[in-house]
C-alpha cells in the first residue's frame, strides 16, 4: 500500500494527544520532538529505554503497560508505532487507520497514513529530509550529515539573506574580490551579486567551491587558465576580458568580473575599471581579503606585532614584462618590517637575492604558504639563507605568498598531522 501523504514538520502539537507504541531508541527520538513541541505523550511498552524511563519518572510522558491494545486509542490524534516488532507495528497501524487516527510506523511505508521526514533543526532554519518512505536508512544518514553542519548550514543562510541594493544591475560590471579560497571567506555582498549575475568572468585561481556559489542561470567565463602566459599572450588576454566584460555589458547583462584575493592588489582591477571607465560602462569595485592577509592567517603569522614589525610591505616577486625598470626598490623596504611577496616562485632565487642585496640578514625567518585557506594548504620555514634551496626542494607551486621578517618567528607552528575544515596542513621547516 502506497503511504499517505507528507505531514508537515511540526511546529506547535500543544493540546494534542499522542500515542507512541515502544519505547526504544526511535521512539526515544519520536517522543523526544513531540514533547519539544508540546505534545501529551503516552508510551506503550512492556519494557522501557533508560531515557524513555527518565521521562516517565520525570512526569512528562504518560505510561501505559504493554502489550498494545485498541483502546489505548480512544481519544489520540496522532500515533507512531516504532516497536521492533512489525507485527505489532502493523497492528497498531491497522487500529489507528481503522479510527481515521494518522499514525507512521517506523521503516515500514505500507503501514503509514503519513510519511515523517528525517529532520535537522537549527538556528532559524528547519531542513526536512525523505526518501518517500523507500529509504528511511538513506534519510537518516543525510540528518545525520546535516546534523553535523549546523552551524555551517546557519552562516550560509545567513550569507545569502536578501538585502537591499544586494542583487546584480544590468548593464553594469561588478569587478569582485573571491578572497584566497576558502567560500566562507566570501563578502556578503560578493555571495549576493555572484548568486544574481547573468554572466561571470573568473581566472583559474577562484575555486570550483566560490563558483559552484554562483546562480545556475549564470553563464562563466574562464579567459586566464593555469600556466603564466608572457609577453603579448598575456597582453592579448587582459584586452580578451576587458572586451567581454564591455560587450556583455552592453548586452544588457549584469557581469561579475571575479578575482582571486583583491582586485586592487596585484589583481589587475585598477587596468579594468579604467577600461570600463573610458568605455562609459557602470561599474563597482567590491574588495575581497587580499592573498596576503588570508595566508598570513592561515599560518597564523601576524604582519605587524608590537615587538617585532612595525610595518608590512606587499611586494610583486613577478614584474610585467613589459616594463622597462623594475618597479621595487628593495634597498627602500621598511628595515625590521614584514615583506610579503606576491607572484614569487617562478623567481625566488631572484627574490632571495635581492633581499640579501638589500641587507635582509640571512637568518631573517621566512614562511611560504601555498594554497592558503584552500585544500592542500601547506606552510615551509626557513631563514633567508636557505630559501631557494628549501623552496625548490618541498616543490613549492603556485598560488604561493612568501613572508619574510622577524615577525615570521612569531608565527603559530601546527602538527603535522592538524585537520583543517576541509583537508590537512601539512608543515615543512
Amino acid at each position: 500500500m502506497r503511504p499517505g501523504p507528507y505531514l508537515p514538520v511540526f511546529h506547535d502539537l500543544r493540546g494534542a494527544r499522542v500515542l507512541v507504541a515502544g519505547a526504544g531508541r526511535v521512539a526515544a527520538r519520536r517522543i523526544a520532538a513531540l514533547l519539544a513541541r508540546g505534545a501529551d505523550v503516552t508510551v506503550v511498552a512492556r519494557a522501557l529505554s533508560p531515557p524513555v524511563r527518565l521521562l516517565v519518572a520525570e512526569g512528562q510522558v504518560r505510561r501505559a503497560p504493554g502489550p498494545f491494545r485498541p483502546g489505548l486509542l480512544d481519544g489520540i490524534h496522532l500515533a507512531f508505532a516504532a516497536t521492533s516488532d512489525r507485527a505489532a507495528n502493523a497492528a497498531v497501524s491497522r487500529e489507528a487507520r481503522r479510527r481515521n487516527i494518522p499514525v507512521n510506523a517506523a521503516d515500514a511505508p505500507g503501514d503509514c497514513s503519513f510519511i515523517l521526514p528525517a529532520v535537522t533543526e537549527g538556528d532559524g532554519f528547519v531542513i526536512a529530509v525523505s526518501t518517500e518512505g523507500k529509504n528511511p536508512g538513506a534519510a537518516r544518514a543525510i540528518r545525520e550529515f546535516l546534523d553535523d553542519r549546523r552551524a555551517e548550514i546557519a552562516v550560509r543562510l545567513e550569507r545569502g539573506r536578501r538585502r537591499p541594493g544586494l542583487r546584480a544591475r544590468p548593464g553594469r560590471v561588478y569587478i569582485v574580490g573571491a578572497g584566497p579560497g576558502d567560500p566562507d571567506l566570501l563578502t556578503i555582498r560578493a555571495l549576493g551579486l555572484l548568486r544574481s549575475a547573468d554572466a561571470i568572468i573568473h581566472d583559474y585561481l577562484v575555486p570550483d567551491a566560490i563558483l559552484s556559489l554562483r546562480s545556475t542561470r549564470a553563464r562563466t567565463i574562464c579567459y586566464a587558465r593555469k600556466g603564466r602566459t608572457a609577453g603579448h599572450g598575456s597582453a592579448l588576454k587582459q584586452n580578451a576580458i576587458h572586451e567581454a566584460m564591455v560587450r556583455l555589458a552592453r548586452q544588457g547583462q549584469s557581469v561579475v568580473r571575479l578575482k582571486s584575493g583583491d582586485p586592487l592588489i596585484f589583481g589587475r582591477g585598477g587596468e579594468e575599471a579604467e577600461f570600463l571607465a573610458r568605455a562609459g560602462i557602470p561599474f563597482e569595485i567590491v574588495p575581497g581579503i587580499t592573498a596576503a592577509v588570508g595566508c598570513a592567517a592561515a599560518a597564523g603569522l601576524p604582519l605587524t606585532h608590537r615587538d617585532l614589525a612595525s610595518s608590512v610591505t606587499f611586494v610583486a616577486g613577478h614584474e610585467s614584462d613589459g616594463k622597462a625598470e623594475p618597479g621595487v626598490d628593495w634597498s627602500r623596504l621598511p628595515p625590521g618590517g614584514t615583506v610579503a611577496v606576491y607572484m614569487g616562485v617562478s623567481r625566488i632565487r631572484g627574490v632571495a637575492r635581492d633581499l640579501a642585496n638589500a641587507g635582509v640578514p640571512p637568518d631573517t625567518p621566512f614562511v611560504i604558504v601555498e594554497n592558503g585557506t584552500r585544500r592542500g594548504e601547506r606552510i615551509v620555514r626557513g631563514t633567508l639563507a636557505g630559501l631557494p634551496e628549501t623552496a625548490e626542494e618541498a616543490g613549492v607551486r603556485s598560488p604561493a605568498v612568501l613572508f619574510v621578517g622577524k615577525a615570521a618567528a612569531a608565527a603559530i607552528v601546527r602538527c603535522a598531522n592538524e585537520e583543517k575544515d576541509d583537508g590537512p596542513v601539512a608543515e615543512s621547516v
